[in-house]
């Protein structure tokens, strides 16, 4: 590990800054999310989960994917240096990681060939991730259900633990310690800076939730497919896709065609299952009209048909649709009653 006195901190971020256009959590009108960076004085260090994710970094809300007129088609000029994250948490590291499975490189049936999405590769593919420990974990987070932890390293470049007056980064991938390695801003650290990061991580995983057993979720979902629960839990939402728009791993898009005279462009812009239009044929029939056909799709495309295809949850506990949801559905407690939720209509819990 290496040591990062605090009063050097904005050194390291202009050093970052030159050779990655560098993002970082900051607020904005009361509200945090990632932004470009160029100073230290910029970051909101004390932000644990922003209220929207990173995702949107690599993935915007709005992209144009190519321009088009009578002189051909033509994409807009992108910039030359790779992207740099500081302060991105485990279970949004996480999120990028499930997000590449789907752009990077998603499975095409039925010869399992490969699907590259350029826009996202050029931007994840030669990132440089700075995730942070979570040292004080919220009530709302509950990434240890799906293997993670506020100490978890998994997709980082760089591990970066706040120790008060410094930082302690340690390098995880070959990309991180090439970067940090030669640094005059850094120093080794010593045995007793270490213990406190043993200290502190051991202190943060006390806060976490008691896990969830989620080992047969996807059977379980599958197997309640028809049951009433899905109407009863369904008629709490308002469909408004709050939570389909601040999740991490949620990738639902649109294509739109924006057009005047003999000049255009092709834009993707997100989109959410939880509306009626989504699904919406051109013929005007619709395969989930209804919210209880919506929200079951949302779950299960979580939680069971992610599984079937990646193997592993679409979920990463971050809590966020916990804490915006208008009506308090949080899907904790949903996973809980369909789990427990017995065939002939009964709930244990």
């Amino acid at each position: 590990m290496y040591r990062l006195d605090k009063g050097r901190f904005d050194e390291f971020i202009r050093l970052l800054g030159r050779e990655y256009r560098t993002y970082a959590p900051v607020r904005t009108a009361g509200r945090t999310g990632f932004a470009i960076v160029d100073s230290a004085g910029m970051i909101d260090t004390d932000v644990l989960v922003t209220d929207m994710s990173p995702k949107e970094i690599f993935f915007p809300p709005s992209e144009t994917l190519f321009r088009y007129g009578r002189n051909g088609i033509k994409t807009d000029e992108v910039p030359e240096r790779p992207i740099a994250v500081w302060g991105i948490r485990s279970c949004d590291v996480r999120s990028l990681s499930m997000l590449d499975r789907v752009f990077g490189s998603a499975v095409q049936m039925p010869e399992d060939d490969r699907f590259k999405d350029p826009y996202w590769n050029h931007r994840y593919g030669s990132s440089l991730l700075f995730g942070s420990a979570c040292i004080d974990p919220s009530p709302t987070c509950f990434c240890n259900w799906f293997g993670g932890g506020p100490f978890n390293k998994d997709g980082m470049d760089v591990f970066t633990v706040d120790a008060g007056e410094y930082y302690l980064l340690e390098p995880v991938s070959g990309k991180g310690q090439e970067f940090i390695g030669g640094l005059a801003c850094l120093a080794p650290a010593g045995e007793s800076e270490l213990d406190l990061v043993s200290a502190i991580a051991a202190e943060a995983a006390s806060r976490m939730p008691e896990e969830e057993d989620l080992k047969e979720a996807g059977r379980k979902l599958s197997d309640i497919f028809d049951e009433p629960v899905w109407s009863e839990l369904s008629a709490k939402c308002v469909n408004c896709g709050a939570c389909t728009f601040c999740c991490p791993t949620c990738h639902c898009f649109d294509i739109q065609d924006e057009s005047q005279g003999s000049e255009g462009r092709r834009v993707r812009i997100w989109d959410s299952c939880m509306f009626p239009i989504f699904t919406r044929e051109a013929s005007g029939h619709n395969p989930r009209a209804l919210s209880k056909e919506r929200v079951r799709q949302r779950i299960m495309h979580k939680y069971s048909y992610s599984l079937e295809n990646y193997g592993e949850f679409l979920c990463t506990g971050c809590g966020r649709c916990v804490l915006v949801c208008p009506v308090n559905l949080d899907i904790r407690d949903v996973l809980r009653r369909l789990l427990h939720y017995r065939a002939e209509g009964k709930c244990n819990g």
